[in-house]
């Protein structure tokens, strides 16, 4: 089985991915737990030129196919092979982030990916989306780097409409996606999300 956590900045959902993954080692699953982009050592490499808040320069048609090279050596190096071998994938983004933060957020025209997506992209069985408001996601975002000492990357940086504009996306995904898209209002405790979560995907894989 193969599922994705999607979600604004600050949504939880690397923590809800840590959490589902601890349980379902405990009840026996073998499990790979990853994430997107950087994934693999090309994608960390990726990563780290997409997320540097230096890079103020990368134009967004050049962000999205940076994305897709990650997404095109992550589906073939790790995703694919793990799936094959039947293991249980996590993956922390995915497809649905591009959609949501370059289509929605960059507003860009993606129906040429299509073709890329028939070709290149395995489909998640189920996908939880984390839903949290724009003013609760940088509250989370200041306390979380306020606690680390780190700064905001460079996506981070953007204002609050471009976030709206993702979120807006996650949400028409969601309708669209309704067999797959499991939207989960984020700003609830952790406990409480992460029981919801574990579930859902026990009763999947029973």
């Amino acid at each position: 089985m193969f599922i994705t956590f999607e979600g604004i900045d600050g949504s939880g959902k690397s923590t809800q991915l840590e959490l589902l993954q601890d349980t379902l080692v405990r009840k026996g699953f073998k499990i790979l737990a990853t994430k997107q982009p950087g994934g693999t050592e090309i994608g960390q490499l990726i990563r780290g030129i997409l997320l540097n808040p230096d890079n103020t320069q990368i134009v967004p048609e050049a962000e999205v196919l940076l994305y897709l090279a990650d997404r095109v050596q992550h589906i073939k190096q790790i995703i694919s092979p793990a799936l094959e071998r039947g293991e249980v994938v996590l993956c922390d983004r995915y497809h649905d982030a591009t959609v949501a933060y370059q289509g929605g957020g960059r507003k860009l025209n993606l129906a040429w990916q299509q073709d890329f997506e028939k070709k290149f992209v395995v489909k998640p069985d189920l996908t939880f989306w984390l839903d949290i408001s724009v003013e609760e996601s940088r509250k989370r975002l200041e306390i979380r780097n306020k606690d680390l000492d780190m700064d905001n990357c460079r996506l981070e940086r953007e204002d609050a409409a471009f976030f709206n504009r993702i979120r807006a996306e996650y949400q028409r995904i969601s309708q669209k996606e309704t067999g797959r898209f499991i939207t989960i209002t984020a700003e609830g405790s952790i406990e409480s999300i992460q029981s919801q979560i574990s579930k859902i995907v026990v009763k999947l894989l029973r």
